[in-house]
């Protein structure tokens, strides 16, 4: 009986010395994605479509349009903001867009601290994004970001200026969200 002992007492051992930690798939194999570790770009070298690099709106201030606001800027303007801009700050850029409803309200593109603002300053808020608003440079090239620029100044051109911002919207009935 102490032979068997011996073997049983040998077996569970050798078992419980096994353990799953030694995993053969290459699912569990320590690797570096190329993400953590990105291979430094060689000396001298100039990335494809290199083209300056800001971290936010703010750096972007001083740029001046580059884009003249030609007719077809102003109608590639017109055509980019209905479908990237309308949503929030509404068709006609006064606001009130249908995604105000659930967010806070955008800003009257007529309103005079808007005005006031640079060139470079709006291109950037399209790029970077503001406090409320977020990036909308993807999918658009920088020449198309300027035409949205053109239509927001054609837009405060044809609008009265807007002194005082309106009110904020009423409550819904029943103090809840709708």
């Amino acid at each position: 009986m102490s032979r068997s002992w011996t073997l049983l007492l040998t077996g569970l051992t050798a078992l419980a010395a096994c353990s799953n930690d030694w995993r053969t798939d290459m699912w569990y194999q320590p690797s570096i994605r190329p993400q953590q570790a990105p291979r430094p770009e060689p000396e001298r070298s100039v990335p494809l479509g290199a083209a300056p690099r800001y971290e936010s709106r703010d750096d972007t201030e001083d740029l001046p349009d580059p884009v003249p606001p030609s007719p077809s800027s102003l109608a590639r303007g017109r055509d980019l903001f209905a479908v990237r801009c309308a949503p929030c700050h509404g068709a006609d850029g006064h606001g009130g867009g249908p995604v105000s409803r659930f967010f806070p309200p955008a800003p009257d593109l007529a309103y005079v601290k808007v005005r006031e603002r640079s060139d470079g300053f709006l291109w950037g808020t399209i790029s970077y994004g503001g406090k409320a608003m977020p990036a909308a440079r993807e999918g658009l090239t920088a020449v198309d970001r300027w035409n949205l620029v053109n239509w927001v100044r054609e837009i405060q051109r044809t609008s009265p200026v807007v002194t005082v911002p309106p009110p904020p919207p009423p409550e819904p009935a029943g103090g809840g969200t709708p």
